[in-house]
């Protein structure tokens, strides 16, 4: 019965996310035809129309940014492991696309991503790491160009209104305030791990009262869990920041690619716009370099509010903010009849960012001998808690190789002391050999000496008894 239990959870953990596909994609669907609705037949028209070369460059940046990507997976894996391959950072780089996409606020994407380093031969401790770094410097990246948008173009988004339709009513909302809610979230995701990792008294505050607080008041579940996970968070925040900081023309490298691959990404509203008329894009008299820094700008206001809305793919959400956003302050209104222009950018841009690859992705994610098939996280659904968990397991790894390096040390430095210890031994033991032979050899010169001498003495006392014998025999001759 549990195998037939595991069959059955694998077999609906497929169908879960192929249904999970098709949501996004017919939520997607249904935005695009509610904002292209009175316009459709403009919209055909826009289509046929189109400039193709300009939708190829389109498509040709895309392509453009999941190399970056995969270079940037392929740098990071470099530095664990030497066999690694740029193809396998390119599978790695899909899945995580996939998978962000078909879970809420994109939370299955690194634990996926883990899992694939895992099966692509990296260690699961150190695709942790990998991981962590990658969020670390796009987060970086993401804020210093939204600081820069802010500068650039706050007077455009101070001046248009978000206008939602609830119970018959409409109510607007600043972009801006979107915004910066959205800027902030950006901020507080590195902010707040930072200063814990760094400030003792906001970590304690953070720890102690700000967590007894959310939890009495029922935001907060289970207390104990919350501490533990954002204590496992911030330590190894603390270290991959360490690693990072021990390498810097490493990671300015890694920054370099994101801000390339963040530039193009953001442009491509602006070619969209010049594959359906060069004429509606922004004001005549505009230089392209400022059209093109203008639609970098709004593209990344565009995620910033996007962001704030955990749905899976944005579905929805990112059409609505993208009319919002373009209609009249990038694209043209004038123009051919309205609305028109901007419906058929928007159909063109979410097909090529995000429709095209999010199936491209699923097909890479399924047929990859190195995705992970098996089931992850709770029910199946990987969450950022399955990511937290595997930042667990990998301080626990690091803290026993830091424990076996200092025992190895130990025993090597013990080593050496007993090897100087018997090097000396045996000098001591040399030179007393060496003393004891010459002491010996001393003696034995001595004692030759004395033999010669007693030798020499009985030759002398030889003839001194033949000279008496023969004294005797001349007296026995007399007598």
């Amino acid at each position: 019965p549990r195998k037939n239990e595991s069959k059955f959870k694998k077999i609906f953990n497929k169908f879960k996310y192929i249904i999970n596909i098709l949501l996004v994609l017919i939520v997607t669907v249904v935005a695009l035809l509610l904002s292209m609705w009175n316009d459709f037949d403009n919209v055909l028209k826009n289509l046929m129309q189109c400039n193709w070369w300009y939708i190829l460059i389109v498509c040709g940046i895309m392509g453009l940014c999941i190399l970056v990507r995969g270079l940037i997976l392929f740098c990071f894996a470099r530095l664990y492991t030497k066999k690694y391959r740029y193809h396998q950072a390119l599978a790695c780089d899909q899945v995580g696309v996939f998978y962000n996409a078909v879970t809420p606020g994109a939370s299955g994407g690194q634990v996926m991503q883990s899992y694939t380093f895992k099966k692509q031969g990296v260690p699961i401790s150190s695709a942790v790491s990998i991981m962590a770094m990658y969020s670390i410097l796009f987060q970086t990246v993401l804020i210093i160009y939204g600081l820069v948008s802010f500068f650039v173009k706050y007077d455009v988004i101070s001046s248009v209104n978000a206008e939602i339709p609830l119970f018959g009513l409409v109510i607007k909302l600043p972009m801006w305030a979107l915004t910066i809610i959205g800027f902030l979230l950006n901020v507080s995701v590195i902010l707040l791990v930072l200063l814990m990792a760094y400030w003792r008294g906001f970590h304690n505050f953070i720890m102690g009262p700000c967590i007894n607080f959310l939890s009495k008041i029922k935001i907060i579940k289970n207390k104990e869990k919350s501490q533990e996970s954002l204590r496992v968070q911030v330590e190894n925040f603390k270290m991959e920041f360490r690693r990072l900081w021990s390498n810097i023309p490493f990671a300015l490298l890694i920054a370099l690619l994101f801000t390339i691959y963040m530039t193009f990404k953001f442009s491509m509203p602006y070619f969209v716009g010049l594959a359906i008329d060069p004429n509606c894009v922004g004001v005549s008299n505009e230089s392209p370099i400022k059209l093109f820094f203008d639609a970098v700008f709004l593209s990344n206001y565009h995620q910033m509010v996007t962001g704030l809305i955990p749905i899976p793919g944005s579905a929805g959400v990112s059409e609505y903010f993208f009319i919002q956003l373009f209609k009249g302050n990038f694209y043209s209104t004038t123009q051919l009849g309205g609305n028109d222009i901007t419906s058929t950018a928007l159909l063109l841009w979410r097909s090529i960012t995000f429709s095209i690859p999010l199936l491209f992705a699923g097909i890479t994610t399924a047929f990859y001998k190195g995705s992970p098939k098996e089931v992850i996280g709770r029910n199946g659904v990987p969450s950022r808690q399955t990511y937290v968990d595997l930042q667990h397991e990998t301080l626990a790894i690091r803290k026993e190789e830091i424990e076996t390096f200092i025992e190895t040390r130990t025993l090597s430095k013990k080593a050496i002391l007993d090897s100087l210890k018997n090097a000396t031994k045996n000098k001591s033991s040399t030179t007393k050999n060496k003393k004891t032979n010459h002491n010996s050899s001393n003696k034995n010169k001595i004692n030759k000496n004395e033999i010669k001498k007693e030798n020499k003495k009985e030759q002398d006392t030889v003839p001194n008894r033949k000279m008496d014998n023969l004294s005797i025999e001349q007296d026995d001759d007399l007598l």
